[in-house]
């Protein structure tokens, strides 16, 4: 078990999945990190309720089990090589790496907090929200990025699903292409607790400190599009991952995570530094149901 720091009333995460390093990297940095109070293991502690669980696909029945002792508005995510995938909020490849993952239980973790701060039925903003044609925002923090995917997350089909994918976009964006750390330097931080005094660093660095993500999005009679830009240098998309895998990985696994989450499609743009995600929109005979039953569904 890890436990948060004192003083602070955390977060119950339960992490069922086979003993690992990417496990334990994720759990330390929950832990550490993120003020939360993490359960390993394939037993369900009972001594109290469970916010968000976490599961691979020799634990999925675990899923289920969470359940019978959820904290309000309990959310699930399912680390799982299946293609055919029901049963939990958020789904991620079996092969993400403990970066991708943490920025994703993050996302969560966040879209949980709202729906709990903001109950659907007093959502007034949501209206306005999925009247949105396009629109563009610039974020240079993490806390920032999750604000906004939160937010835009909101006005798609998935809200639960969408927010978590974009924040992901956004945070590789921030991480790896404007503050230039690779998969490995990020892996370290986040197992040695180290991770967030590092981007405040780099952040304060001349080279970075003014450094932002843009993000565009369009709304048309049948997707919703996000095209996301960091300043950072770039990448060949179809070759770097050859040339230098630890520094290009997070682009390819984005991609993936980013389609594994419900966007349509998914392409690097220029230089690299621009995604372009797009999400089909229902019908016309589904867009015409009140969206608050379709954000019940989620």
């Amino acid at each position: 078990m890890a436990v948060a720091e004192i003083g602070k009333t955390p977060d119950r995460i339960w992490l069922c999945m086979a003993d690992s390093n990417r496990t334990r990297v994720v759990s330390r940095a929950l832990a550490k990190g993120l003020g939360m109070t993490v359960y390993l293991g394939p037993t369900m502690d009972d001594e109290g309720p469970v916010a968000l669980v976490v599961a691979d696909d020799a634990h999925a029945k675990r899923l289920a089990e969470a359940k019978t002792n959820a904290a309000p508005l309990q959310r699930s995510l399912w680390v799982t090589g299946n293609v055919r995938r029901s049963g939990a909020d958020v789904f991620l490849d079996a092969d993400t790496d403990a970066g991708t993952l943490t920025n994703a239980i993050e996302g969560l973790r966040a879209y949980r907090e709202h729906a709990l701060a903001v109950p659907e039925g007093q959502d007034v903003g949501l209206g306005a929200i999925t009247a949105l044609t396009s629109g563009e925002f610039s974020v240079q923090t993490l806390e920032q990025a999750r604000d906004l995917a939160v937010f835009l997350g909101r006005a798609c089909p998935d809200p639960c699903a969408t927010s978590v994918g974009l924040y992901v976009l956004l945070a590789n964006a921030i991480e790896h292409g404007n503050l230039a750390f690779d998969a490995t330097e990020k892996a370290k931080g986040l197992a040695d607790g180290s991770w967030a005094r590092k981007i405040a660093k780099r952040m304060d660095e001349p080279d970075y400190a003014d450094r932002r993500v843009r993000l565009a999005v369009y709304r048309g009679l049948k997707a919703l599009t996000f095209v996301v830009q960091d300043d950072g240098e770039g990448i060949d998309a179809e070759t770097a991952e050859m040339a230098n895998p630890s520094r290009a990985g997070y682009r390819g696994k984005g991609i993936k995570l980013a389609k594994s989450m419900g966007f349509t499609q998914i392409n690097y743009l220029g230089v690299g530094n621009t995604v372009e995600a797009s999400i089909l929109l229902p019908d016309t005979a589904e867009e015409e149901r009140p969206y608050r039953e379709q954000v019940a569904r989620a």
